[in-house]
């Protein structure tokens, strides 16, 4: 019989996106299977699963603009945390949580990150990297999200410490939608004017280093609608070159994301330079929609092994090309069920929480 464990969430995003979308499938994965899962600090959407949560003293997650202010902060939010609820094993996936909060929780309990990008040093460069690689010197296991997301640590981690997890998905409900289903969304979802034309839809925190731009330039290049569904800071800007045109929508941060790709008919993906695998592109592959991504994004080989569509140019997804993309069903279904479902995610997950926690 698997032991059963407490598992301690330190983890502080007002916004959401991939990595608030993993910490909720693993808090309500971990829970089905028996275990007490608590989050301390704040994640978009957590209300919804009816998980516990606290509120410690933690100010916002680690920016170019929040950096000076939250190292100051340090010694507050080290006490904050000594006063949490014991666990089996704490578990963070952000700079600040686990530069600065490591050691402290360490001297309770073993402590697991999740790197979800790769490191680039922007924020905060040389000096942050070698805060993290002090801190890493206390955590039990760093799982990656792909093996170029390890290589990026193997100089700064002992490597027996690095565990690589692909990001997964819940296949069961990432289903391709018959036509009937699909008016359905079509209908409950999109503005009237969009919903006889082809829509492309794109899923993912509004951040500059994403260039969502170059979505909106592919589908009105390519004559198609675009469904925006997210937030962030890039928004303001994203909107005004959409330029207030009615057949690009912005319908901000959704719980519903998988219905708005049941109601579309192709996916949108651009990657940053610190983006992993993208959980956006597993389910829209997952839902049988075409994937159109964007040469030499991270995470453009993802697209490539979804039967998805590689662009150089906005300029090269032609109405003719939507035309081809719309009458092939997605391929990329079969592939990540294959590779990315959620039962063997939440395995390796759990062996390495008990693992730890032994």
């Amino acid at each position: 019989m698997t032991a059963k464990l407490s598992i301690g969430i330190v983890s502080v995003s007002e916004t959401a996106g991939g990595a608030e979308a993993h910490t909720l499938a693993l808090g309500q994965g971990l829970a089905e299977r028996g275990h007490t899962v608590v989050l301390h600090g704040r994640c978009p959407g957590w209300e919804s699963t009816a998980l516990p949560w606290t509120v410690p003293s933690l100010g916002p997650k680690w920016s170019r603009r929040t950096l000076l202010q939250g190292i100051l902060r340090v010694p507050l939010e080290q006490r904050a945390v000594q006063a949490l609820p014991p666990s089996s094993t704490y578990y963070m996936q952000f700079k600040r949580e686990q530069i600065a909060l490591t050691r402290t929780l360490a001297q309770r309990a073993p402590v697991v990150w999740t790197e979800h990008g790769r490191w680039t040093g922007a924020l905060g460069g040389r000096a942050l990297f070698a805060a993290y690689a002090r801190a890493a010197r206390h955590v039990s296991r760093i799982v990656c999200v792909s093996g170029e997301v390890a290589q990026d640590l193997h100089d700064v981690v002992d490597p027996e410490r690095l565990v690589i997890i692909p990001n997964a998905i819940d296949t069961d409900r990432c289903t391709p939608c018959p036509p009937d289903q699909k008016r359905h969304f079509q209908q409950r979802l999109l503005p009237a004017h969009l919903q006889d034309r082809p829509v492309a839809v794109l899923a993912s925190r509004l951040h500059p280093a994403k260039r969502h731009e170059r979505a909106i330039k592919a589908a009105i290049a390519g004559g198609i609608a675009l469904v925006v569904v997210g937030d962030g800071p890039d928004r303001t800007r994203l909107e005004d070159i959409a330029g207030g045109r009615g057949d690009i929508v912005f319908m901000g941060w959704r719980d519903d994301t998988v219905d708005f790709l049941r109601a579309s008919d192709l996916y949108l993906y651009c990657g940053a330079d610190t983006d992993g695998t993208s959980l956006a592109v597993l389910e829209a592959a997952s839902c049988g929609l075409p994937v159109v991504g964007f040469d030499g994004d991270p995470g453009s080989d993802l697209v490539s092994r979804c039967g998805g569509l590689l662009l150089t140019d906005t300029d090269e997804l032609t109405p003719d090309r939507v035309d081809e993309l719309l009458s092939t069903p997605g391929g990329g279904r079969d592939y990540v069920t294959r590779m990315h479902g959620i039962d063997t995610w939440l395995d390796s997950y759990e062996r390495i929480f008990l693992d730890v926690a032994a």
